[in-house]
């Protein structure tokens, strides 16, 4: 899991719970399974009304992405790109095909200069992968801000049911505690979804989402750059962008992360 997911849920989890314990309360009072269902239950039934099916369920099983720790490391992948295309103006393209590559991505790309395809081919089919990438990744910040959204407002559904349920029994001073807790706590619960978790996974996801674009936007440019026969010098150069800064010194010279 993601160092900062792990410890910033960490960190809710236990100020949630140390505030609880501080109250001097019973811990058990504020747990409420009707709240729960109102909610949860509630939430997830309305963002699943919002998308077809087939979207919804793939928006939540791309959510994976946000707790990876798996982070594509550009100046490795340009690495790479500038010692296959040396190996291409020195021997050839096929002479790629003896690379056995760990970024499936890179893989693909050298699959296609294997293939013999032409520059607009390539580049066409790389375009057509980043869409699907992004709109895969979109969708999932897309569903994760429906459920930040309607959290809070079903929150508030439920402390309007549990408002009226206090009314009504009015002349039953025993009742008055419980619909009150309910109408509290769904708010709480409704608060703590979308304000803890479900927004901020939205954000990381968002974050990860940029990393791959970014990543693969490299691969392809560089991809292209091999296929057009360019000499490394001019690909570091015109690759360095995606680092963030000016490169000057051979690219295997990383500059250090602190």
């Amino acid at each position: 899991m993601d160092k900062a997911s792990g410890l910033g849920l960490s960190v809710i989890i236990l100020a949630v719970i140390s505030a609880i314990l501080m109250s001097g309360a019973a811990p058990g009072i504020f747990v409420s399974i009707p709240s729960l269902l109102i909610v949860v239950g509630g939430t997830f039934g309305a963002v699943m009304f919002s998308y077809r099916i087939n979207n919804f369920f793939q928006g939540l099983s791309n959510i994976r992405l946000a707790f990876s720790n798996k982070q594509p490391n550009l100046f490795e992948t340009l690495d790479q790109l500038i010692e296959l295309s040396e190996i291409a103006r020195k021997k050839g393209v096929l002479a790629l095909e003896d690379k056995q590559l760990d970024d499936e991505y890179l893989q693909k790309g050298v699959n296609l200069l294997l293939d013999g395809h032409d520059t607009q081919t390539i580049e066409f089919a790389f375009n057509r992968e980043i869409l699907q990438t992004r709109q895969r990744n979109n969708q999932s910040i897309k569903v994760l801000n429906s459920f930040t959204e309607l959290a809070p407002a079903m929150g508030m559904a439920g402390t309007l049911i549990g408002l009226v349920a206090m009314l009504v029994a009015m002349d039953d001073p025993k009742s008055i505690g419980p619909s009150m807790s309910v109408a509290l706590l769904t708010t709480l619960y409704g608060a703590l979804l979308a304000n803890a978790f479900t927004g901020p996974l939205a954000n990381k996801l968002g974050e990860r989402a940029d990393e791959i674009k970014q990543h693969m936007m490299l691969v392809r440019d560089g991809v292209l750059h091999i296929s057009n026969g360019d000499n490394p010098k001019l690909i570091i150069e015109m690759l360095a962008s995606y680092l963030g800064e000016n490169i000057d010194s051979p690219v295997n010279e990383k500059p250090s992360n602190n």
